[in-house]
């Protein structure tokens, strides 16, 4: 099978659906990958031997679950940059939308960085393109806007990616912390907003011009 047509099996395909979402369940319940082809299958109820027809191998597996969680967010993101809003506000509302995505997705970033460092180099190449790119790029372009407009200073948009990456990261991850420090049942909706928030006003506040002195 071509990999084009792959691609679209994947996304059209009733028990290549399943595999993902079953995947994404597991991934969601533990701190690890270490997910097996049987646990998978049970979950999905799809015999295993599909996931090697539909993704060739774990990794495989991996950088699908990737490309389907990556799509809503990169495409929003794309629409946001096309708006007619001031720079603050889409960086308000990408920060709202990118922790949405980590809470609907707390693995995300554990994916993102076995694909980088274990996988093939097409593979974190392609997640590279999907994902990080379009943020940094993003980044860059509201940055600019912002210093034309007068509402952000000029900054790295690779460290605004990492300082809004990495915020979500431990967060998601730490589930035993949260439960200890934060909410005894975990990061539901309204602590979810509250961090959004959080994570805004500090980034946003960093970024404004200071008064001159």
């Amino acid at each position: 099978m071509k990999a084009d047509s792959v691609l679209t099996t994947r996304k059209t395909n009733a028990s290549a659906k399943a595999l993902l979402v079953a995947t994404a369940g597991l991934l969601s319940d533990r701190g690890d990958l270490d997910v097996s082809f049987a646990e998978i299958s049970r979950r999905s109820g799809v015999n295993a031997a599909m996931i090697k027809y539909y993704f060739g191998n774990k990794d495989g597996l991996l950088l699908a679950l990737v490309e389907r969680d990556a799509e809503r967010p990169m495409a929003a993101l794309e629409e946001l940059m096309d708006t007619p809003l001031s720079a603050d506000e889409k960086l308000r509302l990408h920060i709202g939308g990118i922790i949405n995505t980590y809470y609907r997705c707390p693995y995300l970033n554990r994916l993102i960085h076995h694909l980088l460092d274990n996988a093939s180099s097409d593979a974190a190449d392609h997640v590279i393109k999907i994902f990080i790119d379009p943020m940094v790029s993003a980044y860059q372009a509201i940055i600019a806007q912002g210093v034309e407009e007068g509402c952000l200073i000029s900054t790295d948009p690779r460290l605004l990616y990492f300082s809004l990456v990495g915020a979500c990261e431990h967060i998601f991850f730490a589930a035993r912390s949260v439960r200890h420090v934060l909410s005894p049942d975990g990061i539901e909706d309204d602590l979810k907003q509250r961090f959004a928030a959080h994570v805004t006003e500090i980034l946003l506040s960093g970024l404004r011009p200071r008064p001159p002195m």
